[in-house]
């Protein structure tokens, strides 16, 4: 039975979420109507294999404390529950679930976008969900894509926000709460994290 909602599929490593990751997901929201948007923490990246990667249930925690009180933002654990992690093995999923190609958003960066040749089984991808991308800095132009491809670019651009940088100032015991939700940056001084990490 065909599905009625449209959803946006979010993965990533989230290592941590930060406001970054919420701007693109509300501006997806906004300009594409979205109806829930998944958050897909990754258990091992496949493409930045990081030995310091804090744990995924550390990492899902975050996200929930990120998104709570946000009703179209969900956390989903089927990338965090299945090793490596590869995007079109989540996507397929949802179209297994009778999801069409219109109504599956796969919401990425533009830095990503450029590396996507490279990811696995890119065609079944570009086949089977429109790529919702924002624009970064330093990566605004368009990479070719596959003719079939269906893109749809925001636009709006933010201040940037790296997860390498908010790991950096956790690492050094400096504020971070201008980059990511106060419910996050308490966990994150809670536990420790990213002591002595980059």
């Amino acid at each position: 039975m065909a599905k009625r909602e449209r959803i946006g599929l979010f993965g990533g490593s989230f290592d941590p979420i930060h406001t970054g990751h919420l701007i693109l997901a509300e501006n997806a929201v906004n300009a594409l109507g979205l109806d829930r948007v998944l958050f897909m923490p990754t258990a091992i990246p496949p493409h930045k294999p990081r030995g310091d990667l804090a744990p995924v249930e550390a990492r899902s925690e975050m996200i929930a404390l990120a998104i709570a009180g946000r009703p179209r933002f969900e956390l989903s654990l089927i990338e965090a529950e299945s090793g490596v992690s590869y995007t079109y093995r989540s996507v397929l999923r949802f179209v297994d679930e009778g999801y069409r190609r219109d109504q599956i958003h796969l919401l990425v960066g533009s830095d990503s976008l450029e590396e996507m040749h490279e990811w696995r089984n890119p065609e079944a991808i570009f086949a089977s969900a429109t790529i919702v991308v924002m624009a970064r800095p330093g990566h605004e132009s368009l990479p070719p894509l596959p003719v079939e491809a269906a893109l749809v670019w925001l636009s709006e651009r933010r201040t940037p926000i790296s997860s390498t940088e908010v790991r950096r100032l956790a690492g050094e015991g400096k504020p971070i709460g201008h980059l990511v939700p106060k419910e996050v940056e308490d966990y994150i001084a809670r536990r420790s994290l990213y002591r002595g990490s980059d």
